[in-house]
């Protein structure tokens, strides 16, 4: 099951990057994008929430971004829970603007998708929940890429949880494991709707607004994405 989700994240991922980059068209990215999508890019103002407002700033984004070749690509995936995977994309672009000569660039994205709820079979189980791309000129080796998100991650860890009592680590790591309400008040003790006035808390605490964002913003932290 979990090369069958994983293939097909790859999949889909691949798909939103060429038909962005490659066929310079939006209609497939819009399509895939969940209601509460979030869009975070390089530049100080390059963020937007909710699929509205989201498609409002890609569509005027979209209009300065030149037609690029895919030189080189890579996926790699990971599984966050029962309902999210996350897939990093590396790609090298050669840039193509008629006002100049073709120069590279490497793009840095991360994509978030999570699982649809109650979808037929032939339609597909995967919705866009967050977005975040980032350019630079020069392509950086396997090897400086890696020590770069060590030496983020080890940073970002001790921080992480800091301010966080130990339940409320407890609390935290249970959510990332994707254990469901009603299991994780029967592991306290305590009613269900205790644990969601405790969740209601952590969530103002990292100003998110749910669950899924809770642990896509933990993910994105130690991974340094």
């Amino acid at each position: 099951m979990r090369n069958t989700s994983e293939n097909k994240i790859k999949h889909l991922a691949k798909k939103l990057v060429h038909s962005y980059f490659d066929e310079h068209r939006l209609d497939f990215l819009f399509s895939q994008l969940a209601a509460d999508v979030y869009y975070l890019g390089g530049g100080k103002n390059m963020q937007a929430e909710g699929k509205k407002k989201v498609q409002f700033f890609l569509t005027k984004a979209f209009h300065n971004v030149p037609p690029c070749t895919i030189i080189l690509e890579k996926y790699t995936t990971k599984r966050i829970g029962w309902e999210h995977w996350l897939c990093e994309v590396v790609c090298d672009l050669t840039v193509n603007r008629p006002d100049r000569e073709p120069y590279d660039k490497c793009l840095h994205q991360t994509l978030l998708f999570r699982r649809r709820k109650d979808v037929p079979p032939e339609q597909n189980e995967w919705e866009l929940v967050h977005i975040n791309t980032s350019f630079t000129t020069p392509s950086v080796s396997e090897e400086e890429m890696l020590a770069i998100q060590q030496s983020n991650r080890n940073r970002r860890n001790t921080q992480l949880y800091a301010d966080l009592t130990e339940r409320e680590k407890k609390l935290v790591k249970m959510l990332r494991s994707g254990i469901p309400i009603r299991d994780i008040a029967e592991s306290f003790g305590l009613a269900e709707i205790t644990i969601k006035k405790a969740l209601a808390k952590l969530y103002h605490k990292y100003n998110v607004k749910n669950r899924s964002r809770l642990c896509a913003y933990l993910d994105a932290a130690e991974n340094n994405f």
